[in-house]
């Protein structure tokens, strides 16, 4: 070990005189079309009986939050928390790294397809609350807790909006963001209680707001459609991915510009920063690689190869490992439907250790991996040493902090309850699969069903704009008419369809080649829904969009003309008994008292 790090020395000491040149790295990346996909390094223990860390994968498809040890890499279990999971934090503290600082209790899943954030309780391993959000809406990522961890805010991605959530009671504050269209993605919360960023996808900039008050501040520019935003553990800088021009942006937070720009690799999407704000992981899509940022510097100092199309990703709150969530895995493993499994590839981060830079675990999922965040196996309790009842009534020291659950302004969750939700997201509907459907796309009515077919390719939907009438029965249709993408070994390219909010349970369809998938439901409920492509299918995947109007007698449907109210209830997610644990709603949209809402 002393010999490397001499060696490391030296090699540093030759770049600082020009002996060798500054952009050489550790890892040298084999060519994508000779690399054994297979291959990985070796492992001191294969299975650890004892997990050190935990984790949590929101699962996208599958509408559940995965449990994964590290660095065992087992899969625990599954948390049926919805429709199409993805973004959430740990509650606690966004101190620290992007897992910020858990305190064990909760973790806030945002579900795209339902448009709701599901509270789910760390130590029960169930989800106790519905946040539904008011309508419309359209969230795509919640990710961004306030210092004190009292609030949450989420990005509107499919109607231009902008979110600022109490954790308490579903209060909010809706900000509606011009010009259109309008993409807000991806926040994050400034350390000191004083900024929120959020990457706006069409207008290619990061977005600053004040927290107290909730405000626009302004936009920054940064490169092409930004993805991943993360606010650094020292709070002095935003590290952007600007996804299609294959570089990082830097923005200082006290000046709120860029202030380096940094080439990373094709198609960066996401980033991790490790618990010192030292280096800064980067998930590059095209090149099937993992980019390594030495942040006080901002250079880019290591590669390392993927396998592969790598999406969001995460980091063990000790540094040692990266997890790359990949999102397209077709031919690597064996096959169990029509759906193939994709992967999650551990790599060693750790500079000291033998296996630096490789990867040490591959293993199948299923779903489609979006957000990850690790905490240490510690945090979570043992419920079956007798002790149960009195951590369940009085609480439990973690460390120097006491958890108890039974706080007040908890509408719905008195001390002594905690429910176990299941959501019953599905019904009122029938879904399936027919042999590949080659009529032309557009509505027809067939007696008294609507029939939509809906024809999807890279990147888009024939037809884009769909009209029905309230209270019409609806046959909807879904083609895959994509051919090889070039983007896997496989050639083939699963999509989906989901008509996002209400009718998103109704319609998650996911289209493979050769097949076609319907559902069939009634269109109660008057509205405009933005419907997208849940399944990720390349790098354009997020421009996948088109609208599903259901027009009201004498009408024509909008983002102003709908059953908005009666929809921001989601009472169709639980069963009656269970609606008190459903918080939020049109009826607290823009309750919260601004500037009295202190987040630090």
């Amino acid at each position: 070990m002393k010999r490397t790090v001499f060696f490391s020395l030296v090699i540093v000491a030759a770049m600082l005189i020009g002996v060798v040149p500054a952009q050489a790295k550790k890892t040298i990346l084999t060519p994508f079309d000779k690399r054994d996909w297979h291959v990985i390094a070796p492992q001191d223990s294969d299975a650890p009986l004892r997990d050190y860390a935990i984790l949590y994968d929101a699962g996208g498809v599958d509408g559940a939050v995965g449990v994964i040890g590290i660095p065992s890499m087992r899969t625990y279990r599954h948390i049926r928390c919805g429709t199409d999971m993805h973004n959430f934090p740990f509650s606690g503290s966004n101190a620290g790294n992007n897992n910020g600082t858990p305190d064990g209790k909760y973790f806030y899943v945002s579900d795209k397809g339902a448009d709701t954030i599901i509270e789910v309780n760390i130590q029960t391993g169930w989800p106790e609350r519905i946040f539904a959000l008011p309508k419309p809406f359209g969230i795509h990522h919640s990710a961004a807790l306030s210092p004190n961890g009292k609030y949450l805010w989420a990005t509107g991605e499919l109607t231009g909006h902008m979110l600022k959530l109490r954790l308490s009671d579903g209060a909010t504050t809706v900000l509606d963001i011009p010009p259109a269209p309008s993409a807000p993605d991806y926040p994050d919360t400034g350390r000191a209680g004083k900024y929120v960023f959020s990457g706006n996808y069409y207008h290619s900039a990061v977005m600053v707001f004040s927290q107290d008050p909730f405000k626009l501040i302004k936009e920054i520019p940064v490169g092409k459609n930004p993805h991943g935003t993360n606010v650094s553990p020292t709070n002095r800088i935003v590290a952007v991915c600007d996804k299609l021009s294959a570089t990082q942006s830097i923005i200082d937070v006290e000046k709120l510009k860029v202030h380096k720009v940094i080439p990373v690799g094709a198609g960066p999407l996401h980033n991790q920063f490790d618990t010192l704000g030292k280096y800064n992981y980067i998930s590059c899509f095209v090149s099937d690689s993992t980019s390594k940022i030495d942040m006080q510097r901002f250079q880019l100092v290591d590669e390392f190869p993927i396998h592969y199309r790598v999406g969001h990703n995460s980091i063990a709150p000790d540094n040692a490992y990266y997890c790359s969530q990949n999102k397209f895995s077709t031919g690597l493993f064996t096959p169990t439907g029509i759906v193939f499994a994709v992967n999650f590839e551990l790599q060693d981060i750790d500079e000291t250790s033998a296996t630096y830079g490789k990867s040490v675990k591959l293993i199948p999922v299923d779903g489609e991996p979006h957000e990850g965040r690790q905490i240490f196996a510690t945090y979570i309790q043992r419920w079956n040493t007798g002790k149960g009842q009195e951590m369940f009534s009085k609480g439990y020291d973690l460390g120097d902090v006491h958890i108890s659950f039974g706080e007040k302004g908890r509408p719905g969750l008195p001390a002594n309850i905690h429910p176990q939700l299941e959501p019953i997201h599905v019904g009122n509907s029938s879904r399936g699969w027919i042999p590949r459907d080659d009529g032309k796309p557009g509505i027809t009515k067939e007696g008294d069903v609507y029939v939509v077919r809906v024809k999807g390719f890279s990147y888009g939907y024939v037809p884009r704009f769909i009209h029905v009438p309230q209270g019409a029965k609806v046959r909807m249709i879904y083609t895959n008419i994509d051919k090889a993408a070039g983007l896997t070994k496989n050639p083939d390219v699963t999509m989906g369809l989901a008509v996002g909010g209400y009718y998103g349970p109704r319609t998650f369809l996911i289209g493979v080649r050769g097949f076609s998938a319907y559902a069939e439901f009634v269109a109660d409920k008057a509205g405009e829904f933005e419907f997208f492509c849940q399944h990720f299918c390349g790098p354009i995947h997020l421009e996948m969009r088109g609208t599903f109007f259901v027009d009201p007698p004498g009408k024509q449907a909008s983002l102003s003309v709908g059953d908005y109210d009666e929809i921001s209830k989601q009472e169709q997610m639980l069963d009656v008994r269970e609606h008190e644990f459903i918080v939020g709603t049109n009826k607290l949209r823009n309750t919260l008292n601004e500037g009295h809402e202190p987040t630090i």
